[in-house]
Parts: structure tokens; C-alpha cells; sequence
């Protein structure tokens, strides 16, 4: 009688689960193998944020070799900060609500020896087999980028120092030869003189954005906010355009709504965001007129909206306003005329965005005009504060009391 072989089933199962272990293990040594000699500084953390991955880029950064740093507390080895030294817990950067997905620009993460660098963080969340999941965290070193920039920045705000000076003592002069005080001037000095006075202008304007600019995103402005009767300031911040609209033949109105009421900011510079935008609609309106009103947008908010019958743009160019240098024009013909600098409504942004307020831009297209507008608070002690570190805008709660001074 032949022998029987008997097959023992849980033989045959113990070798699957062996065989997939295999497979998963080969697959996670491939993993970590593609991972570790990538520029960027990889790890990933397990649900109770303990180190699964730890590539090599962020050993020498960190000084940690990953043998080390694999099952224990990421908290331990990895420390994240602000610009402005806050720290940034990993519970808020890993397996965060909604896609899980997080984006950090220009954070600082603590590394040996006291060096610290500038990364660029995001996250992913990745689920193993088995339903298990892991947060993938990458961390590209602009490090040296950000080194440029300053210097750039440093540049930028010594130069225009140094060049407000003898500009303001050339406009001196020359309104002192316009005004006769050194004798009568033929006409076609005076022609000379006063484009000279217009180009001078148009410098120092310049010059004082940069600094300006340069101050905030240095977080060296200080603002004073207040609360501020909207129906009697608007007017009266915007009275010199009343006879700049008559010489060009263009109509020119404020209204405010009854519903308006008050509304905080710092006056100074609510004056100087207001006279950026009638001003930037001034330049690129040849007919028609400019209309501004102030309306109360909800019960947080009030809304000013400066519409003019100009040039308006495209939605493409919509998106490039409201950035440094955000120019739509590209022809020497315009840009002589214009003036601008294309800085003016990157100021109205920063300033408006530094007390919680809003801005934006509507048109529906080429020669169909534009509508620019703000929002200010109306309950300033219950908004926002945005400290102006423009590499990544990071909201802090603010309990802000009226007419108390703030540092952004």
C-alpha cells in the first residue's frame, strides 16, 4: 500500500506570512536605501510621532546616526522654530485634520553645534499594508538662499539710505530755482526745472517704499492701532485727489454708507494705503472717473472699494499684483507715464494684512475698468495680528486694546 504524505496546512501558511514579510521587508529596505542619499532631509514618524525613517542627509544635519533615532520620540532629535523663535510643536505638523498635508516655508530647524538652517517643510501621509499610519516629513535647506536674501535685503535698505539724502537736498534746490529765489528762470528753464522736480519726486517716492518695505519685512514697523471714524477720515485722507481728477478731466467721488461706523488702524498709514490705491487707479485712468465707498462688509468687518473706469487687466495679470515689483506693464512708453513703482500695492497688502484685514481685485478684463478693495476690522481686540515674516505668514492671537501700540 503506498504511503500517503499529509500536508499540513498551517506549514503552507506560515510560509506565506514568512514569504510576504520578506517581501515587505525588501520593500522597506528599498525604501530607506532611496530615501538616504536624497539632498533633502527625510524622516517619518509612526502615530505616537517615534522615529520609522531617518535619512542621511538629516544625520549630518542633526548629528544623529539613524540607529539611533529609529523608535525613539522625534521630539527628541528633531526641533522646529519660527523666524521670530517660536517653537513648532510636531503634533501640529504631523497627521494634522483634513489631507494631513502641511506646508512650512522658511522654518528653523535646530541642528548640532548650534548651527541652524533654514528649511522648507511638507508632510504626506503614507499608509502601510496593513492600515497602519506613518507621516513622511521633507525638509528642503534654503539655508543659503535665505543668506543671500538678507544680504540683498541689507543692500537694498543701506543704499536707499544713503541715497534719500542728496535727493532730498537736490528737490531743495530745485524748488528753490522754480520758486525764482536764485532769480527769474526763462520758460524753458522752467520747463527743464520742473521735469527735473517731477523725476526727483518720483525717486524719493522710491527710495521711501524700499525702506518702508524693507522695514516690514524686518519687522521694524511699528503700528499705532486705533479706532477711526470711517465716514470722517475717508474724505478728508483723499481731498488732494479732488482737483488731480479735475486737470485730468476725470470725475472723482467718496461715499461712505451710513451703516459705517468706525474701524481700527493706524491713521498714518490707512492715509497712505488709501493714496496707493486711488493713486495706482489715478495713473492708469484716461477717461471716465474713479469712485470710492465705504460699505460695512458683515458685522466684523468694514470694506472700502476703489473702481475706476481705466485699463483694468486680465485675471491671469490679477495674480500678480500685490507682489514686490508686481508691474503689469511691460512697455517703456507705459511705465514712463505710469510712474509707478510697483511697489505701492505691495504696501497696501502688507499693511492691511499686518491688522487682519483683506485685500483684492476685480475686473472683467482689458479697457473694462478695475475695483480694488480692503477690509479693516471693526473688532480689533478679536482678530488677528499677522506678524509680517513674509517667507511664511504665521497668525498669532492678538488681544490688542484700542490705541494700544504694536510691533509687527
Amino acid at each position: 500500500m503506498p504511503q500517503q504524505t499529509v500536508v499540513d496546512p498551517n506549514k503552507e501558511v506560515t510560509q506565506e506570512i514568512y514569504k510576504k514579510n520578506v517581501e515587505l521587508l525588501e520593500e522597506r529596505r528599498r525604501a530607506d536605501e532611496l530615501l538616504y542619499g536624497i539632498s533633502e532631509a527625510v524622516f517619518a514618524v509612526d502615530k505616537a510621532l517615534n522615529i520609522t525613517l531617518f535619512n542621511n542627509t538629516l544625520e549630518k544635519m542633526l548629528g544623529i546616526v539613524k540607529d539611533d533615532a529609529i523608535g525613539k520620540p522625534a521630539k527628541t532629535f528633531v526641533r522646529l522654530k519660527t523666524e521670530k523663535g517660536k517653537d513648532i510643536s510636531l503634533e501640529s505638523v504631523c497627521f494634522a485634520q483634513g489631507s494631513g498635508i502641511v506646508t512650512m516655508e522658511s522654518i528653523v530647524l535646530l541642528g548640532q553645534f548650534d548651527r541652524n538652517y533654514f528649511v522648507n517643510l511638507k508632510t504626506s501621509i503614507i499608509t502601510q499594508r496593513d492600515g497602519e499610519k506613518e507621516c513622511l516629513v521633507t525638509m528642503a535647506d534654503v539655508t543659503r538662499e535665505k543668506a543671500l536674501e538678507k544680504t540683498k535685503d541689507d543692500f537694498i535698505s543701506i543704499t536707499s539710505h544713503e541715497l534719500r539724502t542728496p535727493m532730498s537736498i537736490i528737490k531743495s534746490y530745485l524748488w528753490m530755482l522754480l520758486n525764482n529765489k536764485g532769480g527769474a528762470l526763462t520758460e524753458k528753464q522752467s520747463e527743464y526745472a520742473q521735469k527735473a522736480a517731477k523725476s526727483t519726486e518720483r525717486m524719493l517716492n522710491l527710495i521711501n517704499d524700499m525702506l518702508n518695505i524693507s522695514r516690514m519685512e524686518q519687522g521694524r514697523v511699528e503700528l499705532t492701532v486705533e479706532q477711526i471714524d470711517i465716514k470722517e477720515f475717508v474724505p478728508d485722507a483723499l481731498a488732494d485727489f479732488e482737483i488731480k481728477t479735475k486737470e485730468k478731466g476725470l470725475a472723482f467721488k467718496v461715499e461712505v454708507d451710513d451703516a459705517v461706523g468706525f474701524a481700527f488702524f493706524d491713521k498714518k498709514t490707512l492715509r497712505e494705503v488709501l493714496t496707493n490705491l486711488v493713486g495706482n487707479s489715478f495713473k492708469f485712468t484716461d477717461a471716465g472717473g474713479i469712485y470710492v465707498k465705504a460699505t460695512k462688509e458683515n458685522a466684523d468687518f468694514v470694506k472700502i472699494s476703489v473702481a475706476d473706469t481705466g485699463r483694468g487687466l486680465s485675471q491671469d495679470d490679477a495674480t500678480r499684483l500685490f507682489h514686490k515689483f508686481g508691474r503689469l506693464d511691460n512697455s517703456y512708453q507705459t511705465v514712463a507715464e505710469s510712474g509707478g513703482t510697483g511697489l505701492g500695492l505691495y504696501i497696501v497688502k502688507l499693511y492691511t494684512e499686518a491688522i487682519g484685514g483683506k485685500v483684492g481685485v476685480y475686473s472683467e478684463g482689458s479697457d473694462k475698468g478695475s475695483t480694488f478693495w480692503i477690509t479693516l476690522p471693526v473688532n480689533y481686540t478679536q482678530k488677528k495680528k499677522l506678524e509680517l515674516d513674509l517667507t511664511k505668514k504665521v497668525e498669532s492671537i492678538a488681544n490688542v486694546s484700542q490705541n494700544q501700540t504694536i510691533t509687527s
